[in-house]
């Protein structure tokens, strides 16, 4: 698994797309999932989605999802990495900026923090993106 993290809108999405073409010589990835757009339920054609994907963009977003229903984003995450040990990943940084004044915002914060570091823990590669650059740290 590779992990492409930096702000929100700073060429993430791009970047991983790109990886995920030269990871396959050159062939456009077969699939890229967007979180955002797939609704939270394991045991449906959503969970395929991600298995197969060869770039998650915006872990975040699912992991949101799953902390909303009261799954637990940790052990989903894991399970992912297992079913899906090639995928590129996206994820935004969250902890720059202003502490969010609502307990739930501190609390998503925090865990994508930790699911960030679980992530990049068991990369090959990390990619740190801003303005577009490409840094890789791990």
């Amino acid at each position: 698994m590779i992990l492409v993290t930096g702000g929100a809108f700073q060429g993430k999405r791009k970047f991983a797309e790109d990886l995920a073409c030269r990871k396959k010589k050159g062939q456009n990835p077969a699939e890229i999932v967007e979180p955002q757009a797939v609704t939270v339920n394991g045991e449906s054609g959503d969970w395929h989605q991600f298995q197969n994907a060869d770039v998650i963009a915006g872990i975040h977003q699912w992991a949101e999802k799953l902390m909303e229903t009261g799954k637990d984003p940790f052990a989903m995450v894991q399970e992912l990495l297992e079913a899906n040990p090639s995928a590129v990943i996206t994820l935004d940084q969250m902890g720059c900026g202003v502490v969010p004044v609502k307990a739930s915002d501190r609390q998503y914060r925090e865990m994508v923090g930790r699911i960030g570091c679980m992530l990049a823990e068991q990369a090959e590669e990390v990619y740190l993106i801003n303005c577009g650059i490409a840094r890789k740290i791990k």
